[in-house]
């Protein structure tokens, strides 16, 4: 019965995670790495061992720092300057703010562009600073799908 419960929260850490690669005001990786430590814990490390916990908590550090710097990139990787990606961060916060999900990358978008036109005056490289945070957002989006079903995997194969 015990051993139900701790799978029931494990899960819930995994959906929470889950929700946070989207949700930008939940860490994801990290909130899916508690659980499964959480659950090591709870059980004296039997079927989770002190390896696991590490080889999944260097994958959380890596997709958490890769997520971090994703957005800031591709950014660059476009053409934008400091501004820009400065503007692409005060964007991307203030349209969480205003409409969710979608506001991060619409207001990243704006962030950017206005941060580049206010420097260059210049349309073509502000569109394009915005177009290089928006694909480095999605790449970050991605990526952290991609690293949090290795990290469920790992769990579940420790589990068997």
């Amino acid at each position: 019965m015990i051993e139900i419960l701790l799978i029931i929260m494990v899960i819930v850490f995994f959906l929470v995670g889950l929700a946070g690669i989207v949700l930008p005001v939940i860490p994801s990786l990290p909130v899916i790495w508690s659980g499964i430590l959480l659950y090591a814990i709870l059980t004296d490390f039997e079927k989770v061992t002190i390896t696991i916990i590490i080889i999944t908590g260097i994958f959380m550090v890596i997709g958490t720092v890769l997520d971090f710097v994703a957005g800031i990139f591709g950014a660059k990787a476009y053409g934008a300057s400091w501004v820009g990606v400065l503007g692409a961060l005060i964007g991307s916060i203030v349209g969480f703010m205003i409409s969710s999900i979608f506001g991060i990358f619409i207001g990243a978008f704006i962030g950017a562009f206005i941060g580049e036109y206010l420097k260059y005056r210049k349309t073509h490289p502000a569109i394009k600073a915005g177009i290089g945070t928006i694909l480095g957002f999605v790449f970050g989006v991605a990526l952290k799908v991609f690293i949090s079903f290795i990290i469920i995997g790992i769990f579940i194969v420790a589990l068997f």
